[in-house]
């Protein structure tokens, strides 16, 4: 009877045994089945990851480059509209240039009504191409021919002033028909044939105080007789020498005046004067209140010959 319960007890524990041994190895198969599941499961994301990383790398790629090629273009596109730009502001910039130069080249050679009246009668002025230019023939009418002209300075050097003739030129007057006022002194050649000589000539005062001086007794010496000049004579205003507005026999300190002093001629005196003309330049001492102190206390004379 012991034995039988024995037997018993030990059936019932080998089958209790077995029976978890059985749920062990289940288990345990469950949990081998469950691990290759897992891991194929972080596999699977790993590669999904690997995946969307490679997508993204190859997104952002595309994009990098889709960007670089919007750039391309877009540096393209900008290229040429920049130049097209450049060249449109630089035509009109030209266009420009050539109008505005247009106008400035018709005032230069236009320029003002009275300038082109003065132009065409041929205007008289103290430049070397406007000296040519007879300010003699406007007022005496018939043929003024210009005879002689001479281009070489001669200075009269008396240390505080100093009388330079530029330039001087012989004119002759032939049948003045223009109606004169018989009161001017212009009108000396109305009525007759004769010669103008009109001399440039430059008073500088070098000194520290005003110098009196008159330009007009400045004379043509030859042959025995003398000439005086004029300062109105067949001289525009605007050529006048004077050494001031308020006074023409006023030199200012430190002053340089320009202008333009004139001789009338009738046929006797030319051909008096002709022979070893001299002009005689007058001692600025001559007319000073107090004496000054000049390198000669005499008259200078200058060579003025009036004939070839």
């Amino acid at each position: 009877m012991k034995k039988l319960l024995m037997v018993g007890m030990m059936s019932a524990m080998l089958v209790g045994l077995a029976a978890c041994g059985s749920d062990a190895d289940s288990k345990s198969a469950e949990s081998d089945k469950a691990t290759p599941k897992t891991e194929e499961k972080e596999v699977a994301k790993k590669a999904e990851t690997t995946k969307q990383d490679v997508n993204s790398d190859t997104d952002a790629n595309k994009q990098t480059e889709e960007k670089q090629d919007k750039e391309s273009t877009t540096a393209k596109e900008d290229t040429p509209t920049t130049e097209k730009a450049e060249e449109k502001t630089s035509e009109p910039a030209t266009q420009n240039d050539t109008t505005k130069e247009t106008p400035d080249t018709a005032k230069t050679e236009e320029k003002t009504p009275e300038q082109k009246q003065v132009a065409a009668a041929g205007a008289f002025s103290l430049t070397p191409a406007g000296f040519k230019q007879s300010a003699v023939a406007p007022k005496t009418g018939g043929t003024v021919s210009l005879v002689y002209l001479n281009t070489t300075p001669e200075t009269a050097d008396f240390g505080p002033l100093k009388v330079t003739v530029k330039q001087y030129k012989l004119e002759s007057v032939t049948g003045a028909n223009k109606k004169m006022d018989p009161y001017s002194p212009e009108s000396y050649l109305a009525n007759q044939d004769g010669f103008v000589v009109t001399a440039d000539v430059v008073i500088e005062n070098t000194s520290a105080s005003n110098i009196n001086y008159l330009a007009e007794r400045i004379q043509i010496n030859g042959g025995g007789i003398s000439k005086g000049a004029s300062l109105e004579n067949f001289v525009p205003t605007a050529y006048q020498l004077s050494g001031s507005a308020t006074s023409h026999n006023i030199f200012p300190a430190k002053s340089k005046r320009e202008g333009a002093i004139t001789y009338m001629l009738n046929k006797d005196n030319y051909y008096t004067l002709v022979h070893l003309t001299k002009l005689v330049v007058p001692n600025p001492n001559d007319f000073a209140d107090k004496a000054l102190p000049v390198k000669t206390t005499k008259a200078i004379d200058l060579d003025f010959r009036i004939t070839e």
